[in-house]
């Protein structure tokens, strides 16, 4: 077995579901019944989805990465349910690993199934890209609202074909003006206030930044129920993941994509500690930028 499977055997073995903090039970507050209206709306091109690795809901989009969009989906969801969460954080231990592309995939996935609102939100203001993937184009962004200037339903952004997704995008990298003390304000909490849009239970899928880069995943990781690590068997060492679940070790990690494997599972394992996304057919490819 190789280090970084070794790892996350190790972190299947020492985390356990029933001792998982479930905030919803530690002091909820009565929460507002609407997310705002998003003051914005735009069309996502299926080609530029599809250019980005992102499910493009076309002709061009790959089966075999809707199925396992489809699995990470189900099984995320079904932790969510049964612990009443609705916002979940994506990092990874370093640069590279495929985060970004899961967390627009996952909150595509989420849309498709069309039980649930799902927010995309770009939380990385150290290189923010959800707005490059989704091919989005927005005067105002998450620093607009978190530094005052702007109003929630002002910085949100309506997909109009995508008709259960809302997008909540960064600044260009270098001009967001934010530390990450931004990210546990009470105008980020604000975000996640919101337990209904149009009807629906609203889900929040958040892109963080990566966990050894600075405290910012510790930080806003305050406003949220529960994360997903997402590790690149080339570019993660054991060490980093190490480091990453050590120091996430208050959260609730619901748990790790194993991305760019060169081990092919013999089958879909546990998502509950352990989603392992196989190479070539086996897994969706990420790009190295993502």
């Amino acid at each position: 077995m190789d280090p970084i499977s070794k790892a996350l055997e190790r972190a299947k073995q020492n985390q356990s579901v029933s001792g998982w903090v479930n905030p919803s039970q530690a002091g909820a507050v009565a929460l507002p019944q609407d997310l705002p209206s998003a003051g914005n709306t735009v069309e996502l091109d299926p080609k530029v989805l599809h250019n980005n690795s992102l499910l493009s809901g076309d002709s061009l989009e790959d089966p075999a990465i809707t199925d396992k969009y489809r699995l990470l989906r189900t099984k995320i969801l079904q932790i969510m349910r049964a612990n009443s969460w609705k916002s979940i954080g994506i990092t990874s231990p370093g640069a590279k690993a495929g985060k970004s592309v899961t967390s627009c995939n996952l909150a595509l996935s989420i849309a498709r199934e069309g039980n649930h609102q799902a927010v995309l939100v770009d939380a990385d203001i150290r290189k923010p890209t959800i707005a490059e993937y989704m091919g989005i184009e927005s005067e105002l962004a998450l620093p607009d609202y978190l530094l005052g200037r702007s109003s929630l339903p002002q910085v949100l952004v309506g997909i109009s074909n995508w008709s259960h997704l809302s997008v909540l995008c960064g600044a260009p990298e270098g001009a967001s003006g934010l530390t990450p003390e931004y990210l546990k304000s009470s105008r980020m909490s604000d975000i996640f206030a919101s337990a209904m849009t149009n009807g629906y239970p609203t889900l929040y899928v958040v892109d963080l930044p990566p966990a050894l880069i600075g405290d910012d995943v510790l930080a806003v990781s305050m406003n949220l129920d529960c994360l997903l690590v997402v590790v690149d068997e080339s570019s993660t060492t054991a060490d980093d993941l190490k480091q990453t679940l050590d120091l996430l070790g208050s959260c609730n990690i619901v748990g790790t994509v194993l991305n760019r494997s060169t081990e092919k599972p013999t089958n879909h394992g546990s998502y509950y500690q352990y989603y392992r996304a196989g190479a070539s057919e086996e897994a969706p490819e990420v790009p190295q930028n993502s």
